[in-house]
């Protein structure tokens, strides 16, 4: 997980905010925030006990959902600003967050710790998702009732919602995912595919589509967003053209990974789906692209989502140039994205991919920066040679965000 850490001049009563410095030992490992053995309420009591100490002392009333501050023996703030949530309050305490499901009391299945409340359905009747926050609810239901789910870590798996289509629905820090999966050809002449309808209720919440083909979940009474969704996309398991030769693995620095399911990024067929919001605000329908969905081309299983999560001023794209015009917004959905040029013969379709990261600074203004820090975890390479990666200030990014 992407962050910047940054060492801070910390004069008597500096502002709180921000989050701590990477050491070499937690940039390994930056999934997980640094716990402090003890930490102190305010800056002016952390600073002095790390002077008294010689050892970093956490300022607690600074700590959110993903900043963390330490105060330092020589008198600076480090400051560690994560992309994504690490922790949320669990009644008055703060817990790391932790998307492995487990099913609950009342027959529901859900995450063990996330920033925002989120129910997948247990099976039967009832709402396929619940997600709620602060007073305000939104629920989708499958049109029909749903299996028992099958559990494996951040996802439920509902087999055969349609005939050969299985219904996934992962959780994330600040939402979900939904994939409905196509398996066989004659699965996608089922004309419910033709046109997805989802119940909705949306408490406190008006639904609506945007101008960028996604959707958002509105506060009733305010009118901020509460919820939103970045134009739907889905995709087949094609691998697209190629123009590598066998030679390219001769300095791969092992063997490639098994291809496995293909992301939206990596799908030689992808195109948006349509959404439409029904005039009583009691249905989603999700209209699939029927040429990715039963085209002669197509290659199974075909992918369909959205992906529902809370608005934050941190963000995550891609820009493909094999898929130039089609957004990646928080790679949709997948964990990790590739970076730079891939003509490897495994690679398909061969393409050339930038990643862009959005980290709010804002409330560092004013303050004296001593130094900073970008923290970015490589978790695989194709080639042994020595590679540059260079890091460039850009204009901003939002769901629409493409190569072109």
């Amino acid at each position: 997980m992407p962050l910047l850490a940054l060492a801070l001049a910390a004069p008597a009563g500096a502002a709180e905010g921000g989050v701590p410095r990477a050491d070499r030992a937690t940039a390994k490992g930056a999934d997980a925030p640094q716990q402090p053995s003890s930490g102190e309420a305010g800056a002016d009591d952390a600073l002095a006990r790390a002077k008294r100490t010689g050892e970093p002392v956490e300022v607690l009333t600074m700590r959110s959902e993903s900043a963390d501050v330490f105060a330092q023996p020589d008198g600076s703030l480090e400051a560690r600003e994560y992309l994504r949530p690490v922790r949320t309050r669990v009644g008055d305490e703060w817990k790391s967050v932790d998307t492995e499901l487990v099913r609950t009391t009342d027959r529901g299945v859900a995450p063990k710790a996330v920033t925002n409340r989120t129910v997948f359905s247990g099976g039967g009747d009832g709402p396929m998702v619940r997600l709620s926050k602060a007073g305000r609810e939104l629920s989708f239901d499958w049109p029909g009732k749903l299996p028992e789910p099958t559990l494996s870590g951040d996802t439920a798996t509902y087999a055969d919602v349609l005939p050969d289509v299985d219904l996934r629905l992962t959780a994330s820090a600040d939402g979900y995912q939904s994939l409905v999966v196509v398996k066989t050809p004659e699965a996608a002449q089922d004309e419910r595919l033709a046109k997805l309808r989802l119940g909705l209720d949306a408490t406190g919440l008006d639904v609506s589509e945007t101008e960028a083909g996604g959707l958002a979940a509105t506060d009733a009474g305010s009118g901020g967003t509460v919820f939103e969704a970045a134009t739907p996309v889905m995709w087949d398991s094609s691998e697209g053209p190629q123009e590598g030769s066998p030679s390219s693995r001769a300095a791969m620095s092992e063997a490639p990974p098994e291809r496995g399911e293909p992301g939206a990024g990596d799908s030689g067929r992808l195109a948006p789906v349509g959404v439409e919001v029904g005039s009583d605000g009691e249905e989603l329908l999700l209209t699939p692209d029927a040429e990715v969905l039963k085209g002669e081309e197509t290659v199974y299983p075909v992918f369909i989502d959205p992906q529902w999560y809370s608005p934050r001023a941190s963000a995550w794209t891609m820009a493909s140039k094999y898929w130039s015009g089609s957004p990646q917004w928080k790679f949709n959905g997948k964990k990790d994205e590739g970076l730079g040029y891939c003509g490897w013969d495994y690679c398909a379709p061969h393409d050339t991919k930038r990643l862009f990261y959005r980290i709010p600074v804002s409330k560092f203004a004013g303050k004296s920066i001593l130094s900073a820090e970008f923290v970015v975890r490589n978790t695989w390479s194709a080639s042994c040679d020595k590679r540059s990666v260079e890091l460039w200030q850009t204009k901003d990014i939002s769901s629409s965000t493409t190569w072109n």
